[in-house]
């Protein structure tokens, strides 16, 4: 139980990744935390309507499943223990670059894949087992609880019952893309904030499949086939699940038309690698889910002069980035870490500083947003900026070198994974083999079974 009498009440809207994330934070140092939730959720792990990429593969990059295992300690284990498989990313990725897939390459770098639902549904038990914690779902939040100007002291709620109030010494905006936050701050009398679109036009369709009795799994456990400006506008991610399950989403940039149930498999064949030639022999678990809400978006919340105390804002509410890059749950991961330290470092008896706490989260964003939009900046072809351009030359012949260096394939592995800074590839031996570009004769592996 926490010794500051003057923090007692914190209050997350939103149960998601970041809102999970959040609470377990705060749980350290409120005396009560209440997770609101629109959705109902479900008492084990199926997708819900406010998540609707559930139905789509996602991928928890190395560094948040770290942090994640230090807040929740033994999770990869109860994640194995439900099914879900544990891998080097080096020795089990299939990864089908425009110049070549990677010979397989142990990096020592563990990798656990499984559904959304799966992950949510074992954080969400995690987080309402600790005691300062209540989940309260089927309940949606209208609206700003303030006493003087420029102070929130709550939410106001809806449910079927009616309204209500409930009083908090802290509010956390975790609502994700849906955030009403820049009509409460001009509810406040605060200027809108400035909002940053990048767009690449991304669709996804996904299904899953089952093995037929007595047929092995592929020597794979992951296919990684990313989009690429302006020549590649078809890919795919598939990875191997819980339930003995393969997951397995399709993606087009740039309003490319994507398949319904009947043209799943024939566009899949349309694309190079593995996974049309599995999926052939599969059998489907579900129909065809397709989502298009992939713009990345970012609100300059740390650009506001004023901010009103008693509130911060993390997750997709202000940052939300296109969900082919895989770094949404990693950042929901790094900004509970962010809200840790500043909980941690301010003085007994001061309320959390809600502006400090945007601008550093601004800077704890910013590689992820670069690593997202400068790709997907190459789709507006008429309009790119000579640093777009640089960034994704480079970005270029890094990838088309990948197949042929497995040291550089390992130093980008890291990069991707964010266990590793940019920097990385500063380093002259890595550099060179960059600009120098894949050397003449090398015979990148072309397909894997």
């Amino acid at each position: 139980m926490p010794t500051d009498t003057h923090v007692r009440h914190a209050v997350v809207m939103g149960a998601g990744m970041a809102g999970l994330a959040a609470a377990r934070v705060l749980a350290d140092s409120f005396e009560a935390v209440t997770v609101i939730e629109r959705d109902t959720l479900p008492s084990a792990s199926a997708p819900r309507a406010g998540v609707p990429q559930g139905h789509h593969v996602h991928g928890l990059l190395a560094l948040g499943a770290e942090v994640f295992e230090g807040y929740f300690p033994g999770l990869r284990a109860e994640l194995e223990q439900a099914g879900a498989p544990v891998w080097d990313w080096g020795e089990g990725l299939c990864a089908v670059l425009p110049n070549g897939i990677p010979p397989s390459t142990p990096m020592g770098m563990p990798i656990q894949t499984f559904s959304r639902p799966l992950l949510e549904h074992v954080l969400r038990q995690r987080v309402t087992a600790l005691g300062p914690v209540t989940l309260r779902d089927g309940l949606t939040v209208t609206g700003p609880r303030t006493a003087a100007p420029g102070k929130i002291t709550g939410v106001r709620v809806r449910d079927g019952g009616g309204e209500d109030e409930i009083a908090a010494d802290l509010v956390v905006d975790a609502s994700g893309r849906s955030s009403h936050l820049p009509q409460w701050l001009a509810s406040l009398g605060l200027p809108h904030p400035r909002t940053t679109t990048v767009d690449a036009q991304v669709g996804y369709a996904s299904r899953t499949y089952s093995y037929p009795e007595g047929q092995a799994p592929p020597s794979w456990m992951g296919v990684l086939h990313p989009l690429r400006a302006p020549d590649f506008h078809k890919g795919c991610y598939a990875i191997q699940i819980e339930n003995n399950a393969l997951h397995v989403t399709l993606h087009g940039a740039n309003g490319t038309q994507l398949p319904h149930n009947d043209d799943f498999l024939s566009f899949a064949k349309s694309l190079r690698g593995p996974v049309a030639d599995t999926i052939a022999s599969l059998t489907p678990t579900s129909a065809v889910r397709r989502y298009a809400r992939t713009v990345n978006r970012r609100i300059a919340y740390h650009r506001l002069a004023r901010w009103p105390e008693g509130l911060i804002a993390l997750g997709d509410s202000v940052c939300t980035f296109n969900p082919a890059y895989g770094q949404g749950m990693t950042v929901a991961a790094l900004e509970a870490r962010l809200l840790e330290q500043m909980l941690g470092n301010r003085r007994a008896g001061t309320p959390l500083d809600g502006q400090a706490f945007q601008k550093r989260l601004a800077r704890v964003t910013a590689s992820s947003w670069l690593m997202a939009t400068t790709p997907d900046r190459a789709w507006e072809q008429s309009r790119l900026s000579w640093h777009v351009k640089a960034g994704n030359w480079f970005m270029n012949r890094l990838i088309d070198t990948v197949p042929h260096d497995p040291q550089l394939y390992t130093a980008f592995s890291g990069l991707f994974h964010m266990t590793a800074g940019p920097l990385t590839l500063a380093d002259p031996r890595l550099l060179s083999r960059v600009l120098i570009g894949p050397r003449p004769g090398g015979r990148p592996r072309t397909t894997t079974a």
